[in-house]
């Protein structure tokens, strides 16, 4: 199977990311996932795996934000995948954009990230 290697482009990006190591769970219609997302958008994240998922499979994540004590539950989607590397600085996993969030839980996205970016 083929891997699916997206290079970094901001321009698919609904706003700039952040670097930070958040537990994710996430589920599809069959299997449940426990991973680490490391770094993150408004409109999504990137999650480290040794098994990405394919572009386009649908998932329920779950997260704490950081700084939030409070669990996040968003509807997402594969937009990339990532399963193999050929240098030491990519990571092996898939890029998931948001598609079904409260509004709420939207802002308090924006908030945490553009908090963490002014985090010196």
């Amino acid at each position: 199977m083929e891997s699916t290697i997206r290079k970094e482009n901001t321009a698919l990006r609904s706003g700039p990311r952040v670097d930070t190591v958040v537990k994710v769970d996430y589920r599809t219609t069959e299997a449940f996932f426990t991973d680490f997302a490391e770094n993150m958008s408004e409109g999504g994240m990137f999650i480290s795996s040794v098994q990405p998922l394919p572009v386009g499979t649908e998932l329920i994540i779950e997260f704490l934000l950081p700084e939030v004590n409070r669990t996040l539950k968003v509807r997402a989607k594969v937009v990339w995948s990532r399963e193999r590397t050929t240098t030491h600085d990519k990571r092996r996993g898939m890029g998931v954009k948001f598609e079904r969030i409260s509004k709420a839980d939207k802002e308090m996205i924006a908030e945490v990230v553009r908090k963490l970016r002014n985090t010196p």
